[in-house]
C-alpha cells in the first residue's frame, strides 16, 4: 500500500526500556511500603513500544513486585500531556519532546527517565510518491503538530529542500493506527512517520 523512504534513528548505550525502570523503582518504594498492590496509572500509545507492559501484565510480572499496572492508551501525545499534567495518569510512555512541551510551554514540573534508540521510525508515502519532490504541494499527517512524530518528519522533509507551510501542509489526525487510516482512506495525505506494528501493515 505505502512504502518507506528512509529510517531514522541509530544505536544507543542508554538503557532500552526506560518505563520499566521507572516502574522497578515504583515497585521498590511499594514493597517497603505496604503488602498491597499500589495501583500504578501509565499511559502509552498502542505501538510494539507497549508489549514490554503488556507482557508485565500477563505475565504477573508487576503484582509480583508490589504493582497493579492500570494501562490506557492515548489518541494522541497532546491529550497524553494533559492527562498527566492534570493527574489522570502517574507515569507516561512517550518522546521526550512532550515533557519539554510540559515543562516550557504548559509550565509544569515532569521528571524524565530517559532510554533511547531508533524509535522504530519510518518515513512512509503513498505509492504515487517517487522521491522527495513529490510531495510539493501535498499534506503530511502528524499526530499533533510540534511534537515527536512531526518533528521528526519535518527534519527529513528540509534536509530534502521542503519546508513546512511551503510546500506542504501539515494535517494532525493523532497516533499510528489513525495516521495509517488517514493515508489508507484519502490518498491526499501523501506521507507520515509511523512505526511498529503500522510500519507492517502499511507495507501490506
Amino acid at each position: 500500500m505505502f512504502a518507506p523512504i528512509s529510517r531514522s534513528g541509530g544505536p544507543s548505550r542508554a538503557p532500552r526500556f526506560p518505563l520499566l525502570s521507572a516502574l522497578a523503582a515504583l515497585a521498590a518504594c511499594a514493597a517497603a511500603g505496604s503488602a498491597e498492590l499500589a495501583t500504578v496509572r501509565v499511559s502509552s500509545f498502542p505501538n510494539a513500544k507497549a508489549l514490554p507492559l503488556h507482557a508485565g501484565v500477563e505475565r504477573g510480572i508487576f503484582a509480583r513486585h508490589g504493582l497493579a499496572l492500570r494501562l490506557s492508551f492515548t489518541e494522541n501525545s497532546t491529550r497524553q500531556r494533559e492527562g498527566l499534567a492534570a493527574g489522570e495518569f502517574d507515569l507516561v510512555h512517550a518522546a521526550v519532546d512532550n515533557a519539554v512541551a510540559m515543562v516550557e510551554t504548559a509550565k509544569k514540573d515532569v521528571l524524565i527517565v530517559t532510554g533511547g534508540d531508533s524509535g522504530m521510525n519510518e518515513f512512509f508515502v503513498q505509492a504515487d510518491v517517487r522521491s522527495f519532490a513529490d510531495l510539493r504541494g501535498r499534506k503530511l499527517v502528524v499526530d499533533a503538530p510540534n511534537t515527536a512524530y512531526a518533528i521528526q518528519a519535518k527534519k527529513i522533509l528540509l534536509k530534502h529542500g521542503l519546508k513546512d507551510g511551503r510546500d506542504y501542509t501539515v494535517v494532525p489526525v493523532g497516533r499510528g493506527e489513525l495516521r495509517l487510516k488517514a493515508m489508507a482512506e484519502n490518498s491526499d495525505y501523501a506521507a507520515a512517520i509511523l512505526n511498529l506494528p503500522f510500519t507492517i501493515q502499511a507495507e501490506q
